[in-house]
């Protein structure tokens, strides 16, 4: 299908080595769509989430206002990536009707 405006070429993701995994072990592959890498992102955040959530409800009341500060922490991540998702579909769909 030809368009009558042109598309931003996707952005890929570089190759970006897993720190804490030693050298080599883990990494991001090159080539990835930067919105699909986005959206693992905020899957993976969404799953931190609810983990580190089960963890805040079994501690001890010192120690529950910690853990529930991870929680908002990675909820606040989760919610900068979607809003960047959003924001970067709004932008294809605004050069799609040109």
């Amino acid at each position: 299908m030809i368009l009558s405006t042109p598309h931003p070429p996707p952005i890929p993701t570089l190759a970006l080595p897993l720190p804490l995994a030693g050298p080599g072990l883990f990494s991001v592959n090159p080539g990835i769509h930067a919105e699909d890498a986005l959206i693992a992102a905020a899957d993976y955040l969404e799953c931190a989430s609810a983990a580190a959530d089960e963890v805040a409800n079994s501690q001890s009341i010192e120690c529950r206002a910690m853990a529930r500060s991870v929680v908002h922490q990675l909820d606040m991540a989760r919610v900068l990536i979607e809003a960047t998702l959003a924001a970067l579909q709004q932008t294809e769909v605004a050069t799609r009707k040109g």
